[in-house]
């Protein structure tokens, strides 16, 4: 192989990997933000099953707060804060875990937005995007 195939065959390599790399990012900060909402969203559920009374706040997973019958922690810290760098949040009158609009993700992740992340934890099976029905 010359010199200039080989600058060739790098300079493509150089391409495809500009091209692949930013959207393998969005692909992994996706599969981080829905894992860490179905696992608050499961939290959530254990909290009620445990305490008998309806989660608050994701705080709430982490400290007991003289709650009879706690068992947590129920989530580890880390799973509160997103993975654009915000956190999630509890939409109490629909029952879900999601992102907040005004977060730090692009807009159509948050609660509204035409790609929402969120879970339900008002039922034992949980629906992911609940504004479009997909599971």
């Amino acid at each position: 192989m010359t010199r200039i195939q080989l600058v060739i065959v790098l300079a493509l390599i150089a391409v495809i990997s500009i091209i692949s790399v930013p959207r393998a990012v969005k692909l992994s900060r996706l599969s981080k933000a829905e894992h860490y909402a179905l696992t608050i969203s499961n939290a959530f559920q254990q909290y009620k099953a445990d305490t008998g009374k309806e989660c608050t706040s994701i705080e709430s997973l982490l400290d007991s707060q003289g709650v009879s019958g706690w068992l947590g922690p129920y989530i580890n810290k880390k799973v509160i804060k997103n993975p654009w760098g915000g956190t999630f949040a509890v939409d109490q009158k629909n029952k879900k875990i999601g992102i907040p609009v005004g977060d730090k993700a692009p807009d159509q992740y948050e609660f509204g937005g035409s790609e929402e992340i969120s879970f339900s934890y008002d039922s034992p099976e949980l629906t992911q995007n609940i504004s479009t029905g997909q599971q």
